[in-house]
């Protein structure tokens, strides 16, 4: 009982203890997760105010030519330390040699950022070798004819970053100087390297692309229709029919969950048929409830068409099955000429609002009995007799 007694007096005075080491390790998780995040969102923004710096030199080139300059130094908030000052320099690096139009060109100088000890007949002086030019002009290891300073500090909600440049001549004169700021609170743009942007240029670009043109396009397509084999091999079937079709294409609003086109067309081959046709067909977006500016969408379709086609292949586009006689008849005579409206639907892959690419299965209601024409498929009671493909252009 004393052993038992024993214990439990020393459980219910180590609790607290525990329980006090357990915050202290929740809150120190806090901690560096917070610190994380706002080491993260810091050097997002530095990377902003560096693509803004390179962008001022590649609009206004400070050099008429390609100049070398040394990366003299980089100071950054105090607590981020060497890790944020590497990548200030490998992103800085990366973006002028993605601009060489900028005219900045970063070189290497192991002596620069170095301490170089100098004596003369005036005394010794220790310093960097970036403050002493004629020293690092004396050991051939100057490097460039110029020297760059960058400087970033969090000063309240705002990130600073101040940029000169120094020419390396004994007197070290200040030959650039600029200073850039943005609020922490505000997002990084994240521009490319190779194509950098000022803040309007993205702003009007992501607007025109959101527009995508407005809500009316005018598509032009060209579609290729290939017909069934039919089950007698005695009787000759419909060669493929390539038609170019042009029109209009509607939709309610910018987002075009909906959409209808109306089409006019044409097909001429030859010495086999012509044909005209006229379309109409109506979308509905498959992929997400509007369209996307980063990804392709996919939409289904329903439509239908009004066609004429002339000429020896529309033979075909009968309700008997064809014999020699009537084949010699029509190539003595006037060519054979047929009417008749179709239905289709299928499906519609977009790039970008600018490019379709198609696949549909048509039907020809009033040729469903005859014996020129086979069957796709068989759905909703109906024979499709006609696989279809398009390659769509939109203006």
């Amino acid at each position: 009982m004393s052993a038992l007694l024993a214990g439990f007096v020393f459980a219910l005075a180590a609790a607290p203890a525990n329980a006090s080491a357990s915050d202290d390790a929740i809150q120190r998780a806090q901690l560096e997760r917070a610190r994380a995040q706002v080491a993260g969102e810091i050097q997002l923004a530095a990377f902003d105010l560096l693509d803004e710096l390179a962008l001022t030199w590649k609009t206004a080139p400070l050099f008429a030519e390609p100049t070398a300059v040394v990366l003299a130094d980089v100071s950054v908030p105090v607590g981020l330390g060497t890790g944020m000052q590497a990548l200030i320099e490998n992103h800085l690096s990366s973006v002028l040699i993605a601009n060489p139009d900028t005219h900045v060109r970063l070189v290497h100088c192991p002596s620069c950022s170095g301490t170089v000890v100098h004596s003369g007949p005036d005394g010794t002086v220790v310093s960097r070798g970036i403050d002493q030019p004629d020293v690092l002009a004396r050991v051939g290891d100057g490097g460039g004819s110029h020297a760059l300073f960058v400087d970033v500090e969090a000063q309240g909600q705002f990130l600073v970053l101040r940029a000169r440049i120094t020419r390396l001549t004994p007197e070290l004169p200040i030959v650039w100087s600029r200073t850039f700021s943005s609020a922490t609170s505000s997002a990084a743009m994240l521009r490319q390297p190779t194509d950098l942007k000022t803040v309007e240029e993205a702003r009007e670009e992501y607007l025109t692309t959101l527009r995508g043109g407005g809500i009316v396009t005018i598509p032009v397509r060209f579609t290729l229709r290939t017909y069934a084999t039919p089950y007698r091999r005695s009787v000759a079937g419909a060669p493929p029919f390539l038609w170019t079709q042009s029109g209009v294409e509607l939709a309610p609003t910018d987002a075009r969950v909906w959409m209808s086109s109306f089409m006019g067309g044409f097909a001429v081959v030859p010495q086999a048929y012509q044909g005209l046709m006229g379309q109409a067909r109506f979308y509905r977006l498959l992929t997400g409830r509007a369209r996307s500016i980063t990804r392709p969408d996919l939409y289904g379709f329903l439509g239908g068409s009004v066609m004429t086609v002339w000429g020896p292949s529309a033979a075909s586009f009968r309700q008997r099955r064809l014999t020699a006689d009537e084949l010699l008849a029509d190539s003595a005579g006037d060519p054979p000429r047929s009417t008749f409206p179709t239905l289709h639907f299928g499906a519609d892959l977009r790039l970008g609002n600018r490019v379709g690419l198609s696949v549909f299965y048509e039907t020809i209601p009033s040729l469903t009995n005859s014996p020129n024409l086979g069957e796709h498929i068989y759905f909703l009671g109906l024979p499709w007799q006609v696989l279809g493909t398009e390659v769509a252009i939109c203006f």
